[in-house]
């Protein structure tokens, strides 16, 4: 009993500090606003300030820190049934849910977007939390390393989702997160269709024939057609897509 009111204690001074950190970026701006005012606001010393915190920095992006832990337990809960890109739009989702949950995450924007320093400090925290889902994503599929290909690439969709709902929600072109991810998610699965899958096919067959390096001359003449392929050439063979 005696822990968990010294958790709830500590939970309090934490967002007490927070919201007085918050509301005087909002106003004053993030630049000018100092550590001194921040815990003159929420009625505490410098030194419990940086019980909880080491830096402005930190404060500011506390909820996409947040946030990141709640997409890499999605990853890691996700159905073994679902596929990667399934995962992928769980996972943005669960995050823009627990943005949406946030009563600043405007203020927050408006903050990031009127000060550099700001916005680096968002971007760094950004960074951070795509590396972490880059690790669940390579337990998850039994990557040999977070930073092979493959969940570097489902960290950084599912990151783009979120980030991509959270701008048009900003921005005013969707009232709400979730239906701007899904409509991302479809956008990226018309981009990344098989058709373009198709055309690349064809185009890498031609690479292949491509001579090795020292090849002599001659022989590069006599093997080589008498003009280089075009594309207007690929679109004749039964398995080229057009997808201009």
């Amino acid at each position: 009993m005696e822990k968990s009111l010294q958790i709830r204690k500590r939970q309090l001074i934490r967002d007490a500090i927070y919201d007085a950190a918050i509301d005087l970026f909002a106003k004053k701006g993030f630049d000018e606003t100092t550590i001194e005012e921040i815990t003159d606001a929420a009625g505490i010393s410098r030194r419990s300030f940086f019980r909880y915190f080491d830096s402005k920095d930190d404060l500011l992006a506390l909820n996409t820190v947040n946030c990141g832990e709640v997409l890499c337990q999605v990853v890691a809960s996700c159905p073994a049934s679902l596929g990667p890109l399934e995962v992928v739009l769980e996972t943005a989702l669960a995050g823009l849910r627990f943005t949406a949950a946030q009563k600043c995450t405007r203020q927050i924007v408006e903050i990031s977007l009127r000060s550099t320093s700001a916005g680096q400090a968002h971007l760094s925290r950004l960074m951070e939390v795509q590396d972490k889902v880059a690790a669940a994503f390579a337990t998850r599929i039994k990557s040999k390393s977070r930073y092979s290909i493959q969940p570097t690439l489902l960290a950084g969709m599912s990151q783009l989702l979120v980030n991509a709902a959270i701008a048009s929600w900003f921005m005013g072109e969707h009232e709400d997160m979730l239906v701007a991810a899904k409509h991302g998610f479809h956008s990226l699965k018309e981009i990344f269709s098989d058709a373009p899958a198709a055309r690349l096919g064809v185009v890498a067959r031609y690479a292949r024939k491509a001579p090795a390096v020292g090849t002599p001359k001659k022989a590069l003449l006599a093997k080589s057609p008498k003009h280089p392929p075009q594309l207007d050439e690929f679109s004749s063979r039964p398995d080229y897509i057009d997808i201009r």
